[in-house]
């Protein structure tokens, strides 16, 4: 027998007319079967849009905090050191989005506290609609095809997937809205993803075990779409879950990106089938469709505007072995500068001391990389500098890795940190351009509490890096939030900016430290 696919004729909606009750009801069961929170043919209203509800509200609250971040960084401020109320206020928000954890013994690094929590209410919330209302079975087959939880977790499951998508977006709407990086909500897409698979599956459950109960499984599946489709739609999903996990995505990230959009078309196609069109669940799809339609859109006409379809390129032999690529960045488009202003520039012209702090890779190099392969990067970087006029900028480039540290001292330690003079080897510097080359790790939490106690009121840190980088900073910029909080730091604001990558675990690193 051929498969089964949409119900025909093909509607929007689905209809909400129960008809007669089935007469081997009781009038305890035939009253509960239409109540609120039990009713079948109301439970797109009671579950899904009570979903959207706190997915909308969450979103609502934190654009409410950017919105109010960025009037105290517009309004005027004293230039003293010491901390007000608003600033401490400040500093005890600033202090969940900076601290981070990790585990040694696996070298997971756990997103900063902010996110943590962020996920625990999505979940405790998910799970909790999910789980709270009673009974999971009916107490008879006459109360309904569908049990209870298995219904409430399939519109909790579709009512996830357009905030799952918005989450995800490079040109991102969610990021529009509450001025956080499209880097930093990815971890909401992850997690929101994965409670909806525990959703789908919940959803998944109840049917199988009914209809093996019943002895209707084969009759089931050879009968209603509603089966094949939905194994359709859950294998593609496992592929996504399992392979989204960083142990996987982060070793074979190319291929792990093309197969990630082949497997979502799959994924959608098959839940579009699966839902059928019953009472309000195309509504999803759409809402889905016109998200991703309208920031890819955007993307596109952005890349257009920027790149007018291509660069002007040259290459330039810089060493025996390394060739410089040079493309000239073009002006950036309006909406681009206005968004850009609004979202990183307002902490920046009320911070009297900005602290930059990069981190860079040549693991990819083919060629041997000892320290004087570097060599040609000193001209770029002090001609750089120079640009700014003088006692503006200092820069400060640590060569790290293997070959860096053995030519520091044979014996020391790989890790030493670079936080004396002593610990210092210079491939070269430059007084008058402040330019300082070293060999060794920088002790990053050393500088950022360096930068604190500069004399600036305020004080901006942007940090660009691995994880192992990221989690130097941002715990030591957590330390600082934390004396704020407390009234006895030496500045009276520290605002953090992080952008991360990964790196293949080989030497030589590069690590750039800029403070102006």
């Amino acid at each position: 027998m051929g498969f089964i696919w949409l119900t025909q004729p093909v509607l929007w909606h689905s209809s909400r007319d129960r008809g007669s009750l089935n007469p081997a009801l009781t009038a305890d069961q035939a009253a509960l079967i239409q109540a609120r929170w039990h009713n079948w043919y109301t439970a797109d209203w009671d579950y899904g849009q009570t979903t959207l509800a706190f997915f909308c509200a969450a979103i609502a609250a934190a654009m409410v905090l950017n919105l109010a971040s960025m009037w105290r960084a517009r309004r005027a401020t004293s230039p003293s050191q010491r901390a007000g109320v608003a600033d401490r206020l400040t500093a005890a928000f600033r202090y969940l989005t900076s601290r981070q954890f990790r585990v040694r013994a696996t070298g997971y690094y756990a997103p900063p506290l902010s996110a943590i929590f962020g996920v625990s209410i999505m979940a405790i919330f998910v799970l909790s609609l999910m789980l709270a209302p009673r009974p999971y079975y009916w107490a008879s087959m006459a109360m309904g095809d569908s049990q209870p939880i298995a219904t409430r977790s399939g519109w909790i499951s579709i009512a996830i997937m357009p905030f799952m998508i918005a989450f995800a977006t490079k040109v991102n709407l969610v990021g529009m809205l509450t001025g956080t990086s499209h880097e930093k909500l990815q971890v909401f897409h992850r997690w929101s993803a994965v409670l909806m698979y525990i959703t789908s599956l919940v959803h998944t459950f109840p049917f199988i075990v009914m209809n093996i109960r019943e002895g209707q499984m084969m009759v089931s599946w050879e009968t209603s779409s509603y089966y094949w489709t939905g194994v359709a739609a859950l294998v593609p999903q496992t592929y996504l879950i399992t392979l989204s996990w960083g142990i996987f995505r982060n070793r074979y990230y190319e291929n792990f990106k093309k197969l990630h959009f082949i497997a979502s078309g799959i994924f959608m196609a098959a839940l579009f089938i699966h839902v059928d069109w019953t009472l309000t669940s195309w509504d999803y799809f759409f809402a889905t469709a016109a998200i991703y339609t309208t920031v890819w859109l955007a993307r596109v006409l952005r890349t257009l505007a920027t790149t007018r379809l291509g660069l002007p390129a040259a290459v330039t032999r810089a060493a025996p072995t390394f060739f410089l690529l040079r493309i000239p960045a073009p002006a950036r488009p309006p909406l681009q500068a206005r968004r850009s202003r609004s979202r990183f520039s307002p902490p920046s012209r009320r911070a009297s001391r900005a602290a930059r702090r990069a981190g860079t890779s040549s693991s990819s190099w083919p060629s041997g990389t000892g320290v004087e392969s570097y060599a040609w990067m000193a001209d770029a970087v002090r001609a750089a500098v120079a640009l700014v006029p003088a006692g503006r900028i200092a820069a400060r480039v640590h060569v790290t890795g293997a070959d860096a540290d053995a030519d520091v001292n044979a014996d020391a330690d790989a890790d030493a940190k670079l936080g004396s003079k002593d610990d210092k080897a210079e491939i070269g510097s430059d007084t008058d351009t402040e330019c300082l080359w070293a060999l060794g790790r920088p002790d990053l939490p050393q500088l950022v509490h360096a930068a604190a106690h500069a004399g600036a009121a305020r004080v901006a840190v942007v940090s660009c890096g691995p994880d192992a980088f990221l989690y130097d900073v941002r715990n030591a910029v957590a330390d600082v939030q934390r004396t704020i909080v407390d009234g006895f730091a030496p500045c009276a604001e520290m605002f953090l900016h992080t952008e991360s990558y990964g790196c293949a675990p080989l030497p030589p690193l590069v690590f750039l430290c800029c403070a102006a």
